[in-house]
């Protein structure tokens, strides 16, 4: 996901003091530290004190370089010592720690604002020439840094600023925690769950009167959700599901909503969408919403065919009269996945056999260094976890040392409970220093179906943006890009789970013990893919209207009025009682203004993915899209790197082909 300038919007932060070493075969290879509670709150205020120290020695000039090349400095220093607490404060097995993360992390949010509204600091790099085209990004993207952190606002409003800044951080801080802590637990019995995989089944815990206990981590709901035959039960977990965070996350949301109008005002743009969009590609709210109407309007009666085609098959399924059959939204994964059953032989469960998650695992890193010319190998160094896998990445021709990937694939209490990578340390070329990305999932430890295959490549393909990056200075490094591209590069990798030649790539590296998917399999899934898209991108379409709807068209008295008008408005309605807004956690977690990003990355990902024809292993191509897209980061417009892959402007047209289920 993209930085800010200094700090990772999704950073994980270092507890010890620096980062560690570890032995490897050569030389030493960074890893992250694994603190305690004790050690990151004897750490937390002498390390934000040693920053401090570098930023006061930098603004007089008694660091011995020239300022971008201080600026990198202190941004390196910033991430070592703040960067791997983001992690340990999502994905530490013990409570104690996770609080003592999150609670040291927010003392980062007003150092950025104080970096940014240091005069001195300002007048230098203001100052400085830049020696070539890479240094004249950069010094751009600090000017732009400063602008926004109110350096040309009097006194009074910068200092407004900067407690606006710390106010959203722990508001942003206590929104996630409370997802991630939900312990919602739903009691039902055995036979409520007729249908559910048996594996899931035997995997819950019993209350005191001998009920099962649904969680609310993907692994548990997904397969109730697409395969529960009990309506009531499914209604039930779904419902759960849908308030998840509870009502305090709604007046959090409020809250930071109010704050982000104010922040704007303060710098005198009428919303939060026209603040932060003219850092985006779109450059402003018009380019937005006229997007996601184009989207609207090429989703709106495929989503009512799907909905009506849905609602045939129930009424088939149950034996009901057709005008008495209701869809409702906790009906929707039950029927796509028994229709798809049913018309293509899809049976998501099924193929859990095809796709064992030890070999996907294997797979991914596999086909990375097929396309990429790369080399893993797994390091054994301490982790917060047993299950924590560290991988070391190598350049396949060379043999130099790129950077490490951490992967925490399986679900555990406390836990990040969706799927994500935190750059927790970035590439520097000219400091010498190597990146190491986390990849954080909650995969099903049976197998995958296609749709977490999926998921698992696109999550990698956000660790190998950061791993193959080759950027100059780290804040602009990987995934140090655009909010409305950063996407771009992990949904085209998404493809890889699809087509026939990289299946067949799967079942090779998988050997005797998968099955093999034949020609016609993989058709089949092709097929069911595409039912239902309609549906699928309405509701890509919700999500990123109401976050417009909070941030630019601000027709609503609190944050729930306005999902309840926009889902309301929606073939499938508004569910009274529910809470989605709650556990929506992209509203505070740096996509705010920029969920739409998704779709505009995806536009992108597909025109790139033209790129390989029907040759989906392509080394020469995959090197291409290596040099020209992953490695150079920030350093050039997005626009340029598509542009330069693709030998052409980028087009919308497989986007929208996708869209109409013709791709």
């Amino acid at each position: 996901m993209k930085r800010s300038t200094l700090l990772a919007l999704t950073l994980a932060l270092a507890g010890a003091s620096a980062l560690a070493q570890t032995s490897a075969p050569g030389k030493a290879r960074p890893q992250l530290p694994v603190p305690t509670a004790a050690q990151i709150n004897d750490r937390c205020d002498k390390d934000l004190a040693a920053a401090r120290a570098l930023l006061a020695r930098i603004e007089s000039g008694g660091v011995n370089q020239n300022v971008f090349r201080a600026m990198n400095t202190l941004s390196m220093f910033i991430e070592d010592v703040s960067g791997p607490l983001y992690i340990i404060g999502n994905v530490s097995p013990d409570k104690a720690t996770r609080d003592a993360a999150d609670n040291c992390t927010v003392k980062y949010a007003p150092l950025e604002t104080q970096i940014y509204q240091s005069e001195r600091l300002f007048k230098r790099v203001k100052a400085a020439k830049p020696a070539d085209a890479v240094d004249r990004v950069y010094k751009q993207d600090l000017l732009d840094a400063f602008e926004d952190s109110g350096i040309a606002l009097p006194p009074a409003k910068r200092k407004r600023v900067q407690a606006i800044t710390e106010q959203m951080a722990n508001i942003a801080k206590d929104f996630e925690r409370n997802i991630r802590e939900d312990g919602t637990k739903i009691p039902v019995t055995a036979e409520e769950l007729a249908g559910t995989p048996p594996a899931v089944i035997d995997a819950l815990k019993k209350d005191d009167q001998g009920r099962l206990l649904v969680t609310l981590d993907y692994p548990t709901y997904i397969p109730i959700m697409e395969n529960a035959r009990n309506e009531a039960v499914r209604e039930r977990v779904w419902r759960a599901k849908q308030s998840e965070g509870g009502s305090q996350n709604l007046k959090l949301l409020d809250q930071i909503t109010e704050l982000r109008q104010e922040l704007a005002g303060l710098y005198g743009y009428p919303d939060y969408a026209a603040l932060t969009l003219k850092r985006k590609m779109a450059g402003n709210p018009k380019a937005v919403m006229d997007f996601l109407a184009s989207v609207r309007q090429a989703t709106l009666e495929r989503e009512k065919q799907d909905i009506a085609e849905l609602r045939s098959f129930k009424a088939k399924t149950f034996n009901t009269p057709l005008d008495a059959t209701r869809v409702n939204r906790w009906d929707v994964s039950f029927l796509q996945t028994a229709l798809k059953k049913e018309r293509y032989s899809v049976d998501n469960e099924a193929l859990r056999k095809y796709f064992p998650t030890e070999a996907s695992v294997r797979f991914m890193l596999r086909l990375s260094e097929t396309l990429y010319g790369i080399r893993f190998e797994d390091t054994k160094v301490p982790t917060w976890h047993p299950d924590v896998r560290v991988v070391n990445v190598f350049d396949a021709k060379t043999n130099a040392f790129i950077g490490s990937i951490y992967l925490d694939l399986f679900p555990r209490e406390g836990k990040y409970n969706h799927a994500a990578v935190w750059p927790v340390r970035n590439v520097s070329t000219i400091a010498g220093r190597t990146p190491i990305p986390v990849l954080v999932t909650n995969l099903n430890r049976q197998g995958l179906d296609q749709n977490e295959l999926e998921t698992l490549l696109h999550e990698f393909g956000h660790a190998l943006h950061g791993a193959l990056s080759v950027a100059r200075f780290n804040a602009q490094a990987g995934t140090s890009v655009k909010r409305d591209f950063v996407e771009a590069p992990s949904q085209m990798f998404e493809e890889w789970a699809r087509r026939e030649e990289p299946l067949k790539f799967f079942a090779q590296v998988c050997g005797p013990s998968c099955p093999v998917l034949s020609k016609e399999q993989i058709a089949q899934l092709d097929a069911a893919r595409k039912f239902g898209a309609g549906l699928r991108y309405a509701t890509q379409w919700l999500y990123a209207s109401y976050d417009m709807a909070l941030t630019h068209d601000r027709k609503d008295k609190t944050s729930l009025d306005a999902w309840k008008r926009l889902q309301g408005s929606t073939p499938l309605g508004y569910v009274d009682g529910t809470l989605f807004p709650a556990g929506f956690g992209h509203l505070v977690g740096g996509y705010a203004a920029g969920y739409y990003g998704y779709m505009w990355s995806e536009v992108l990902a597909l025109d790139m993915l033209s790129a390989f024809g029907g040759s989906m292993l392509n080394q020469k191509v995959g090197g291409a899209y290596r040099q020209l897209v992953l490695s150079p980061g920030g350093q050039r417009p997005p626009h340029e790197l598509v542009e330069a892959f693709l030998g052409r402007k980028p087009n919308s047209d497989a986007f929208f082909a996708e869209i109409g289920g013709k791709r």
